[in-house]
């Protein structure tokens, strides 16, 4: 089903060529009003794949979020699908040859999407993609089933299955999404989900973009506003609970320092959410598996003594 949707998709854009600047915008216009139309039931789904997902949040992350790239993109296409004149080499411009770059769409792009932002990031890569002329082919997240839903339901009111469309499943769906010879490529997650994701997209030589997580240190000078850093510093690692790729991981400070910016963050993260359980500020952790994860580094951090040598 998925590789017949593919062949539809690569047929239709074939059919189209060139794609013209206004059909560009149209659906990027028709994507604003996917998500803006219906952003209050997105923040509901949102809370219910979250279990609980502050709504003010989800405005913020995953509304404002992805409307804003693909205002930009309609703001600039114009401009960017321009081509653009280059002087031509030698011996060409001698004998009046001209050059330019002419910017093309690729074809069908594939959208492999996680699930801590699972509205965002969607309809941020989709910005690009539609601006450029393409179609795409969309992997939610099976942690987040009542979002990926929901997008299938909303999607066809706004688009042809051949312009964009959605496969929900769990990892077996996914690798299979991954293996089909799309045009391009977008992973957003995990590195060692991105090393099979390669593997599985060598094979078609399909151009491949990953988005992965990493470490995020913060560090603080000894010159630093101490309650304006960890004020920013617990704001940033609290927002969706932490579940995000730049949330701050841990801070080198100054040896001096270490009381005050201890105390600095305890009492920042005290201000912005005097209570959790029904805090509906806070955000839960997306599954079972993550919460304990979660709860074993803290275990081991209390077994390691992390506040020993002071």
């Amino acid at each position: 089903m998925m590789r017949d949707l593919l062949d539809r998709q690569r047929a239709a854009f074939m059919a189209e060529l060139p794609v013209s600047l206004d059909i560009r915008k149209d659906r990027l216009k028709r994507a604003i009003a996917l998500v803006a139309d219906n952003a209050p039931r997105f923040c509901d789904a949102l809370s219910e794949d979250f279990r609980h997902r502050s709504r003010e949040q989800s405005m913020i992350t995953d509304i404002a979020a992805s409307v804003a790239p693909l205002k930009h993109a309609l703001k600039h296409v114009g401009r960017w699908s321009r081509s653009e004149r280059k002087p031509a080499m030698f011996p060409l411009g001698l004998l009046g040859g001209r050059a330019w770059v002419e910017y093309q769409p690729k074809g069908v792009v594939g959208i492999i999407a996680p699930w801590n932002f699972p509205v965002n990031l969607v309809m941020s890569p989709l910005a690009g993609v539609f601006a450029a002329g393409n179609r795409a082919m969309v992997k939610t997240s099976e942690f987040t089933p009542v979002v990926a839903a929901l997008f299938e339901e909303l999607a066809p009111l706004h688009f042809a299955p051949e312009e964009m469309a959605f496969v929900s499943g769990g990892p077996e769906v996914g690798k299979a999404f991954a293996e089909l010879p799309f045009d391009h490529l977008l992973f957003t997650g995990a590195t060692g989900i991105a090393k099979h994701i390669l593997h599985a997209a060598a094979d078609n030589l399909t151009p491949v973009t990953l988005e992965l997580g990493g470490k995020s240190p913060i560090i603080v000078g000894r010159s630093a506003d101490i309650g304006r850093a960890t004020e920013r510093v617990a704001m940033g690692k609290m927002l969706n609970a932490g579940q995000i790729c730049l949330a701050p991981d841990y801070m080198l400070v100054p040896e001096e320092k270490e009381s005050e910016v201890v105390d600095g963050l305890i009492r920042a993260a005290s201000a912005m959410y005097p209570s959790l359980l029904a805090n509906p500020d806070y955000t839960a952790v997306i599954n079972d598996r993550h919460h304990a994860r979660l709860n074993d580094w803290v275990e081991d951090a209390r077994r390691k003594g992390p506040r020993s040598s002071r």
